[in-house]
């Protein structure tokens, strides 16, 4: 949990980007995440936003195959959620994965290619389906039913769907035309 960091990392802001900034690009991430003002904050000082994006910065300034995030977007605005998903969904390139755990739906649907769906109990089993098409991934996860492993594990259906009637009649006034006589 990224409330747990002061506990375990311990030093300036800007001292430890330097330590961990295997690509040379602390300045470009600190400007990206808005954490230039606070390089010389103690990290325990830090609020859980400012953690947050500490821990973002953190991770992209390394060198890796596989990058990791739990929940990138907790303790954010949303133009910092966005902000931070841009910055995430950036380390991709041809030769490495993204691994996101996420439970924003719109930060989720930005950064994936691919879905997987997780539930199970801490410590005792769990399920991790194959993955799916992101607008398959995060359908599953509103119906609560994996018809893969024909499992439910929400007894109600959440539904996000605008009524038909209404995408009617949107669809009509964005379609409509009128001239002058």
């Amino acid at each position: 949990y990224v409330d747990q960091l002061p506990k375990q990392i311990a030093g300036k802001v800007g001292e430890i980007l330097d330590k961990k900034d295997e690509k040379k690009q602390k300045d470009h991430y600190c400007e990206q995440l808005e954490l230039s003002h606070l390089q010389e904050r103690e990290v325990q000082n830090l609020s859980g936003g400012e953690l947050q994006r500490f821990a973002i910065a953190v991770i992209s300034i390394q060198d890796a195959q596989v990058y990791m995030f739990d929940e990138p977007s907790s303790y954010l605005d949303v133009r910092q959620r966005i902000r931070a998903a841009q910055v995430i969904r950036g380390l991709q390139v041809v030769d490495n994965y993204l691994i996101v755990v996420e439970h924003d739906l719109a930060v989720l649907d930005y950064l994936s290619d691919f879905i997987c769906v997780l539930w199970g109990s801490a410590g005792a089993y769990g399920v991790v389906t194959m993955p799916f098409s992101v607008r398959e991934g995060i359908n599953i996860f509103l119906d609560g039913f994996v018809p893969t492993e024909n499992l439910r594990f929400r007894e109600v259906s959440l539904t996000f769907r605008v009524s038909e009637e209404q995408e009617v009649e949107a669809s009509d006034r964005l379609h409509a035309t009128e001239y002058p006589e």
